[in-house]
């Protein structure tokens, strides 16, 4: 058995023993926690491919693929977790999951400089309807910005101040302090489940956002 058939079939088996131990009260809960993978590469086709065989089975009965995107330029690539409204570092995890996506990390030779990268997103949830945009720094919630209200907001960032926009029900980053500003190249958003993250920053905002 590969190591790609060891993160599709291992985790299976992990689940359906864990399935069995648990009382029948706990056993819809299994698996519920908000999954949210996004992919930051040139190899968008080859990221897809890998997703699907190497993570679907991590996901639960649900892995939507949301609509990519892709940033004209040139940006460190990488993968990001978010597990609700948390980032979470999968570098050091000890789960499967966690040790397919570093995998992936690795067969897409990430995170190298990428040429017009593309963000290829999952999630294991239909995000929840909404007009307004949740702005987190490190995990915390400091804005909750409605939509329809054109604005302009300053955010204090880890690494300094970023600027943010919203312009006709559109939420977009116009400026920030970090290095290749891919928060900026990133597209307006404006749907549920649409997200920009700035890693250097520790900022993430998301529309629609499903509180963990």
């Amino acid at each position: 058995m590969d190591r790609r058939q060891f993160f599709k079939f291992g985790i299976s088996g992990l689940r359906d023993a864990a399935s069995k131990k648990a009382p029948d009260a706990i056993k819809p809960k299994l698996g519920m926690t908000p999954l949210d993978v996004t992919i930051l590469t040139s190899r968008a086709r080859e990221a897809e491919h890998l997703a699907e065989e190497m993570l679907r089975e991590h996901f639960g009965e649900v892995m939507l693929r949301l609509r990519q995107s892709e940033l004209p330029g040139v940006f460190p690539g990488g993968v990001l977790l978010f597990e609700g409204n948390r980032r979470r570092n999968f570098h050091d995890g000890i789960s499967l999951f966690h040790a397919a996506l570093r995998q992936l990390e690795n067969d897409l030779e990430l995170p190298s400089l990428q040429q017009h990268p593309t963000l290829v997103r999952f999630v294991n949830q239909t995000p929840p309807f909404s007009r307004s945009v949740e702005v987190f720094h490190r995990d915390r919630l400091l804005l909750a910005l409605p939509l329809s209200e054109n604005g302009v907001f300053e955010f204090p960032g880890t690494r300094g101040p970023m600027s943010l926009v919203i312009k006709e029900g559109r939420f977009s980053v116009a400026a920030s302090t970090c290095k290749y500003g891919t928060c900026v190249a990133h597209p307006d958003i404006q749907t549920p489940g649409q997200r920009i993250t700035c890693v250097p920053n520790e900022m993430s905002a998301v529309i629609g956002a499903i509180l963990g």
